[in-house]
C-alpha cells in the first residue's frame, strides 16, 4: 500500500479524513492514510509547503495563498481538487459582551442574526467614547473564511474593521481566550462554538449560514510538485474522500463517535453529533454552525467568491491572471493525467 501523510486540525470538517482512515476507505484503494494531528493553520501550512506532510485539511483560502506567496511565505504551487465540507462555522461572544449588546440595542438582538453586529456598533462606539480598549475579536488565520464571514458580519453593522482588534488564534485555544477574557468573541469552526456556550463561557450569535451560506470551507489541499510526482496516489486519494464523504454523511452518529476520539476532536459525541444534523442544533435558542460533508470539487461560484473576498479586503488586486492562477489551484483530478505543470508566475 502507499502511504499518505495527511495532516488535520480537530474540527468537525476533519470528519472526511477521519472517516476514510478509520473505515477503510483509503484502504480500499490501496492507500495507508498517516493522520497527524496538528495544532494550527500556521503548522498545517508550513508542513505541507517543507514536504513534512504530503496533503492535508486546509482553509479553501490557504491553497490560494501558498500558491501567490502571500502572508510573508514563499510561492508555493498548490493544488485543492476537493472540498471537504460545507458550513460549519458561527461568531461566538462572552456573556458579558452579549448582555451588552441586548442592552445596547435589543431590536438588532432579535432580528436577523446575519445584522446582530448593530448592537456590537453601539457597543464599540460607547466603548470608545468612555475611552475603554477595543474589543478584541479572533479568527483562525488571515486566509480563512472565519476572517471574511466575521468582516462581513462587522461591515452589515455598519463597523470598520479598525473599530475592533482582530487577533489570529488557533481553533482549539479559542474557548480558553474567551473564558481568560483575552478576547470578546471569535470566528471558529464547530464544535468549539458550541463548547463554548454550553460551558457557559460564550453565545453563538451567527452562523456561517446566516452570513455567507454560498462560502466554501474546508478543502484537500496538496503541494503541485507532490501531486504531479504522485499523481496516481493524488487521484485515488481523492476517490477515497469521495466515497468517505458519502458515508459521512449518511452515518452521522457514527461519524460522530469517531470524532470524539482523542486522536482526533477529543469532545463529547453528542455535542459534535449536535453540529452534524443538517437542520441545525438549538441550544438555549442559538442556533450552531452546523456542518455538511462534501466530496467534490469547489464550483465556479464558490471560487469567485473566494477571489472577491481577498479583494474586498485588500488580499490580493483585482487581475484577470490572478484570478485564472486561482482557478488552476481548484482543479478536479479523475485521471493522473490532469495534473499539468503550474504557470511561471
Amino acid at each position: 500500500m502507499d502511504e499518505v501523510r495527511i495532516g488535520f486540525i480537530p474540527l468537525v470538517d476533519c470528519a472526511v479524513i477521519v472517516a476514510a482512515h478509520e473505515m477503510g476507505f483509503a484502504g480500499n484503494h490501496g492507500l495507508r492514510l498517516r493522520l497527524s494531528r496538528e495544532p494550527s493553520w500556521a503548522a498545517i501550512r508550513d508542513k505541507v509547503a517543507f514536504g513534512v506532510l504530503d496533503a492535508a485539511h486546509m482553509l479553501a483560502p490557504m491553497p490560494i495563498a501558498m500558491t501567490l506567496g502571500l502572508g510573508g511565505t514563499p510561492k508555493v504551487p498548490m493544488l485543492a481538487p476537493l472540498g471537504l465540507g460545507r458550513g460549519g462555522n458561527a461568531i461566538t461572544v462572552s456573556t458579558s459582551l452579549y448582555r451588552a449588546m441586548r442592552e445596547a440595542d435589543s431590536h438588532a438582538m432579535s432580528g436577523p442574526p446575519a445584522h446582530s453586529a448593530r448592537a456590537l456598533a453601539k457597543v464599540a462606539s460607547k466603548r470608545q467614547a468612555d475611552g475603554l480598549p477595543r474589543l478584541r475579536l479572533a479568527s483562525v488565520y488571515p486566509f480563512s473564511c472565519h476572517d471574511y464571514e466575521l468582516r462581513l458580519w462587522l461591515a452589515a453593522g455598519g463597523l470598520e474593521t479598525d473599530q475592533v482588534e482582530l487577533l489570529v488564534i488557533p481553533p482549539v485555544r479559542m474557548v480558553e481566550n474567551l473564558m481568560s477574557g483575552m478576547v470578546d468573541g471569535f470566528c471558529v469552526g464547530e464544535p468549539w462554538n458550541v463548547l463554548a456556550q454550553a460551558e457557559g463561557h460564550g453565545i453563538v450569535i451567527a452562523t456561517k449560514d446566516d452570513v455567507a451560506p454560498a462560502a466554501p470551507e474546508k478543502v484537500l489541499g496538496m503541494t503541485r510538485a507532490w501531486a504531479e510526482a504522485h499523481a496516481d496516489t493524488a487521484c485515488r486519494l481523492v476517490s477515497a474522500l469521495t466515497e468517505a464523504a458519502a458515508w459521512a454523511a449518511d452515518h452521522r452518529p457514527e461519524t460522530a463517535s469517531l470524532l470524539a476520539s482523542p486522536s482526533f476532536v477529543g469532545l463529547p459525541t453528542e455535542l459534535i453529533e449536535g453540529v452534524l444534523d443538517d437542520a441545525g442544533h438549538r441550544v438555549s435558542g442559538n442556533l450552531s454552525g452546523h456542518f455538511i460533508p462534501q466530496g467534490s470539487a469547489l464550483d465556479g461560484s464558490q471560487i469567485d467568491w473566494l477571489v472577491e473576498q481577498m479583494c474586498r479586503w485588500n488580499r490580493i488586486l483585482h487581475d484577470n491572471a490572478i484570478a485564472v492562477n486561482i482557478r488552476r489551484v481548484f482543479l478536479s483530478l479523475s485521471s493522473p493525467g490532469q495534473i499539468d505543470s503550474p504557470d511561471d508566475d
